[in-house]
């Protein structure tokens, strides 16, 4: 310090004091601007809020972020050990999990792991006396559960409850009677029935649809209002092709839907399946900046809004 004043005072022909005065200014000086500097990089940091201010600059952005979303999924990759039915093809055939080889669980679509932990819990002493028994096997999933579900040739807990030996004993005749022959159970005949008015039960009586799937299509069809056409039952999640195939074999759509007043709800319930919130959000503002909408070719107008996904609400929009 002492050097830097003599330097100073040397240089500049300077007193002591006016020496000093140099130094302390410019060390202001310099901590002035490191500390815009550090105002600025920290208030950087910090999130913005983003004012939109109309419609075009809300399509805009949502394009934008759609786009970086795709383009995001394009390059991710997953990896799993768990490839039951994305990966692995698989059959369908009636099985006893008490008796059924690791083989033939590969074949139904279980990982090797599974299998052998269903076998080893077998040699070990356990058993199966009821469906719902293999779901308790660790690692198992529900998705898988409820797809094997129909073809497991063991009684459901329901089923076993109603065939216990008090029952039995119950339903005995009190009188001795003559034993008949075995009269094989009459193949129930399935009706055609409306996919919009069925209940679980009666989808049950559908192969391959468990209590898990019948629920996924009730609440499914519920939230969209109803199906608008058959083939919408495919969009179930986890519902496999060939037991949409066999749905579709018996269930047809016929009534009214629950529609949308476009022109009368607020954001808050502009609600769909079909629609994202960003573009429910684009509606309400074109339908304030334009006023009311007459007909769907109103809503080609909100570039935002793509032609599958107008095709797709169409049937649920009311003008």
């Amino acid at each position: 310090m002492n050097r830097l004043q003599k330097f100073i005072r040397d240089s500049l022909s300077m007193t002591s004091y006016e020496a000093k005065g140099v130094i302390t200014a410019f060390g202001i000086i310099i901590g002035v601007l490191v500390l815009m500097w550090g105002a600025d990089y920290f208030f950087s940091q910090k999130p913005q809020n983003l004012v939109i201010s109309s419609p075009k600059m809300l399509d805009s952005l949502t394009v934008a972020v759609d786009n970086q979303t795709k383009e995001y999924n394009k390059n991710r990759t997953f990896k799993s050990d768990y490839t039951d039915t994305k990966t692995k093809t698989y059959k369908h055939f009636n099985f006893d999990p008490n008796t059924a080889t690791v083989a033939q669980f590969e074949e139904l679509g279980l990982p090797k792991f599974i299998a052998e932990r269903i076998e080893k819990y077998r040699n070990k002493g356990g058993k199966f006396r009821k469906k719902e028994d293999l779901a308790k096997i660790y690692g198992l999933y529900p998705e898988t559960y409820e797809r094997l579900e129909p073809y497991i040739t063991l009684p459901s807990a329901d089923e076993a409850s109603v065939n216990t030996p008090q029952a039995e004993i119950i339903t005995q005749p009190l009188v001795a009677e003559k034993p008949v022959a075995f009269i094989p159970k009459k193949t129930e005949i399935l009706a055609k029935f409306d996919l919009n008015t069925a209940d679980t039960t009666q989808l049950k009586l559908i192969r391959g649809i468990g209590s898990g799937y019948a629920k996924r299509i009730v609440k499914f069809r519920d939230i969209l209002g109803g199906f608008a056409n058959a083939e919408q039952v495919r969009e179930t999640y986890g519902l496999p092709t060939e037991t949409a195939d066999e749905l579709l074999k018996y269930g047809y759509v016929n009534g009214t839907i629950k529609k949308l007043k476009v022109n009368q709800l607020p954001l808050a319930d502009l609600r769909h399946p079909y629609l994202k919130f960003a573009q429910a959000r684009a509606i309400i503002a074109y339908r304030e900046q334009h006023g009311s909408f007459k007909s769907i070719e109103d809503l080609k107008q909100i570039k935002i809004l793509d032609a599958a996904t107008i095709q797709k609400i169409e049937p649920y929009i009311e003008f």
